[in-house]
């Protein structure tokens, strides 16, 4: 390639990287004369609670409740009793404080009824029947936080008979998720406020009318899509005349639907407009395509209430919104801005140290570490989908392949200099050191992919960052074997002095 030909690609080169980075890292700022401000990519990432903080709610079974919850009751009804006027009030607030006290049996930091029909506390103790009951039922709930993909949760068992759930900030459906999550019982599909026949048979279970369910795109809106068995078809055919059209209905209260119901709680509704196909399947819960992840909830729960259906399971409570608590950066609120600053400080010190030490052939592993950087930041933020945060091992898989190309090309421009100092021309030093060095760095990133891959049979968390790590480890071998030895030929060819260029010295030989 002609020296000309070389600068002005090289230019080129350079402007588009700023240009990206810039796009990647360019601190926020407000647009002026507009509403609108300029936020760099690195500010749309999803974080995880280790960055970003989130959510957390307590969950608890129907029959028991909390310490401080207990607490709050008894110190209530002794007011009561205080505040009673009359000796008759008295006798009644006290008669209510001993019925509430003997309600309930402490049990570590929770208060469990002894009602005989909860079969909760008996002899002293929790029943056998509840606590199998319990594990079965938080196995099932911890499984369905694991099929909804998030990469940063928590689903952890409290004083043996409460779940805490905590999710990261970045999820904007909370309220609705834990709600969802957490509902258990059998299915019961209802119109007018009534079973429908089918189900009122001894045995019979919504899984005979509902074959599947599952979640589907279509013009850029994502649907819960509810398919019928032979049975099911049959019963949609039966009530669907009695069934109001959503297009026409203004007061969904007034309205007459097909209702899908979890432990009484109404999740979808099948108006006769929803019905497609022959009655073979139903199209409920329409949103937006981005919004695909909040459908998906409930495509998960009602997959797994018709898998467990007749399965004995303990009922939660209802979550309020006074149930659902934030907590803040696991490292602490200046996490972010210190995060930022180290990875700034590590970047400009991979571009600094290369040029220092390897002259302009470290100019190649400066224009790596960037397009490194560039890549992996674009692809984090718009090739994956769904739950995806960013957590502080995303940050050190990032580090990881940025430390690796660099190292790899260190051994690279050794490996052109030992070539070199056996005698031979630059040139010829470039294309022996690229050559002997070319199969060992292609067997690190093949066993590097191959651990990231078998990392995908993981969940959550593990799963989250196989992806990453695939991220980074194709793109670090983008850059070991294929660009940086682009850019090396571009700049070399552009060089008036190869020597100058590698900072080699050839020694003459005045041995006579």
């Amino acid at each position: 390639m002609g020296k000309k030909k070389s600068v002005v690609l090289m230019v080129l080169l350079t402007i588009v990287i700023v240009a990206l980075c810039a796009l990647v890292a360019f601190p926020a700022f407000p647009i002026p004369n507009s509403p609108d401000s300029w936020n760099p990519v690195a500010l749309q990432y999803d974080l995880g609670a280790d960055l970003g903080g989130g959510y957390y709610a307590y969950c608890y079974p129907e029959g028991v409740i909390s310490e401080t919850e207990y607490n709050a009751d008894e110190a209530a009804l002794k007011e009561a009793i205080a505040a009673a006027e009359s000796e008759k009030d008295k006798a009644k607030a006290q008669e209510e404080y001993d019925e509430y006290v003997e309600s309930y049996a402490a049990y570590k930091g929770l208060y469990l009824s002894t009602d005989e029909e909860l079969g909760i506390y008996a002899d002293g103790a929790p029943t056998a029947e509840f606590k199998t009951n319990f594990a079965s039922t938080a196995e099932l709930i911890a499984k369905r936080y694991d099929e909804k993909g998030y990469s940063d949760y928590r689903v952890a068992v409290v004083d043996d008979f409460s779940l805490r759930v905590e999710l990261p900030k970045s999820e904007v459906n909370v309220g609705s998720i834990l709600t969802a999550m957490s509902l258990t019982g059998d299915m019961s599909i209802e119109t007018g406020g009534a079973v429908v026949d089918e189900l009122k048979a001894e045995g019979a279970k919504a899984s005979d009318l509902i074959k599947s369910v599952s979640v589907a795109t279509r013009y850029k809106t994502a649907y819960l899509k509810i398919k019928f068995t032979d049975a099911g078809e049959e019963m949609i055919e039966r009530v669907k005349d009695t069934l109001s059209e959503a297009s026409s209905t203004t007061d969904s209260s007034s309205a007459t639907t097909l209702d899908i119901k979890i432990g009484g709680e109404t999740i979808t509704q099948i108006y006769k407009d929803s019905i497609m196909d022959n009655n073979r399947e139903a199209r409920v819960l329409a949103v937006d395509q981005v919004n695909k992840a909040y459908v998906k909830t409930f495509e998960i729960l009602l997959d797994s209430v018709l898998e467990t259906e007749g399965a004995d399971s303990v009922t939660f409570r209802s979550l309020s919104s006074a149930d659902i608590r934030t907590f803040e950066p696991v490292y602490g609120d200046n996490v972010l801005t210190l995060l930022y600053i180290a990875l700034a400080i590590v970047i400009v010190a991979l571009i600094v140290a290369p040029i220092v030490s390897m002259g302009r052939y470290g100019a190649v592993g400066a224009y790596g570490t960037l397009s490194y950087f560039v890549v992996t930041t674009l692809c984090f933020a718009f090739i994956t989908g769904g739950t995806f945060e960013i957590t502080l091992g995303s940050v050190l898989v990032f580090l990881a392949g940025l430390i690796l190309v660099n190292v790899l090309h260190a051994h690279v421009y050794g490996a052109i200099k030992k070539e070199f100092d056996l005698g031979k021309t630059v040139e010829s030093s470039v294309k022996g050191g690229f050559k002997k060095t070319l199969w060992g760095i292609v067997d690190i990133y093949a066993v590097l992919l191959l651990a990231s891959l078998a990392l995908l049979l993981a969940t959550g968390g593990l799963h989250t960052m196989a992806l990453q790590a695939i991220i980074c480890v194709v793109t670090g071998a983008f850059c070991n074997l294929l660009w940086l030895r682009a850019i090396n030929y571009t700049l070399l060819s552009a060089s008036k002095n190869k020597f100058k260029y590698f900072r080699f010295v050839r020694e003459d030989d005045d041995d006579e």
